[in-house]
């Protein structure tokens, strides 16, 4: 498959992780929506009928609950990993990316393992255009860094080719500047129910938002 046909799988299946993650915390949603304060984040692993692998992040707010997946598979270069949002591109993380965040991080752990933690703290993504080595790049400020790298397939897919740590970033202007934007959006993301207008990158890396109840309720 190539990386369109993979995306297109992706976006079809998480209707399937959608309905497994409402029977599993709609309660727990349930309970916060009443009286609950600040956020609850829960995190697990599925596979779905079509044999496709996730790991996910589910956080609840008293006003809103959001979905955030990560679908990937295995080849001869290593673990290849898919962050699918309801707008904007798909986020690639090629074998070697997820290698370098896994000495990075979790040295004695496998890249399945540190796959699973970086994605439990670095979901949330503040995206921006930014100019990177005289080039024109897509920069993502994550929790532990910055992932860099280029649109491809007509706005389908940024291909990212490189991680910096947060101390590595700090060296890049251009990156450094994005640790106040990410803040910002921890917190517009756990407080406002209102998409940003679609087709801007401000609504990317903002994961699906779902209400479980009413999800677990249809089945």
């Amino acid at each position: 498959m190539s990386l369109t046909e993979v995306v297109a799988a992706l976006h079809k299946d998480v209707a399937e992780l959608q309905r497994f993650v409402a029977d599993r915390f709609w309660e727990v949603e349930q309970a916060h929506r009443r009286n609950g304060k600040g956020v609850i984040q829960r995190s697990g692993e599925f596979s779905s009928s079509s044999r496709i692998q996730w790991v996910y992040v589910v956080v609840v707010s008293p006003s809103k609950t959001t979905l955030y997946p990560m679908g990937w598979y295995f080849t001869r270069q290593g673990i290849h990993a898919f962050q699918i949002d309801a707008e904007g591109p798909a986020t690639y993380l090629r074998p070697h990316v997820l290698e370098r965040y896994r000495q990075r991080f979790h040295p004695h752990d496998d890249v399945l393992n540190a796959l699973r933690h970086m994605h439990v703290r670095n979901y949330d993504k503040a995206v921006e255009y930014r100019e990177y080595k005289g080039r024109p790049a897509i920069a993502s400020a994550v929790e532990d860094g910055y992932f860099l790298g280029e649109m491809c397939f007509n706005g389908a897919l940024v291909d990212v080719h490189t991680f910096y740590d947060v101390a590595m970033g700090a060296r890049e202007p251009a990156l450094r500047e994005m640790r106040k934007l990410l803040e910002w959006r921890r917190y517009f993301t756990a407080t406002r129910q209102n998409p940003v207008r679609a087709g801007s990158y401000m609504s990317w890396g903002l994961g699906f938002t779902t209400r479980l109840e009413r999800l677990h309720r249809a089945a």
